[in-house]
């Protein structure tokens, strides 16, 4: 950590959680775009809802990185999101090649909006989670019986 980075002060919880909710509110507009324009043929609609959803879920990481988040486990929650991504754009076609299909396509659609979902609430109770308030209740360190202060 270089001096510039410890002399910054943090930013407050509140708007660590703030960020994640409007992360959160972002990518289910998309969803409910996406789901608009495929289910009454606005195809019009999708790149747009595509890019609010990859909006939502840069916003919801960020906040995860500013609350702490791991390295590793950043990488492991983009592997997740990114597998999601797969099931969810690739055509019928590109999974019977790749031996991935896991059996019509809406089920693989399904398995990908799942696994993109878990990642945005994982990522989300995990900014929640290092943000939290510490508790309050502590006990007071033993002094030794000599001592003066």
């Amino acid at each position: 950590m270089s001096v510039a980075e410890a002399a910054r002060p943090a930013l407050p919880s509140s708007t660590i959680r703030s960020y994640a909710m409007i992360g959160i509110v972002l990518y289910a507009f998309g969803l409910v775009l996406n789901e608009i324009g495929n289910g009454l043929a606005q195809l019009w609609l999708v790149p747009y809802a595509d890019t609010i959803n990859a909006l939502g879920f840069v916003i919801v990481l960020y906040t995860a990185s500013l609350a702490g988040l791991g390295t590793r486990l950043t990488v492991l929650i983009g592997l997740i999101y990114g597998i999601g991504i797969f099931y969810v754009s690739e055509p019928d076609a590109t999974y019977v090649a790749s031996g991935l299909k896991i059996s019509s396509y809406n089920t693989t659609h399904f398995v990908g909006l799942g696994l993109i979902g878990f990642t945005m609430i994982l990522l989300i109770a995990l900014a929640f989670y290092l943000t939290r308030a510490k508790s309050s209740h502590r006990t007071l360190p033993k002094q030794d019986p000599g001592s003066t202060s």
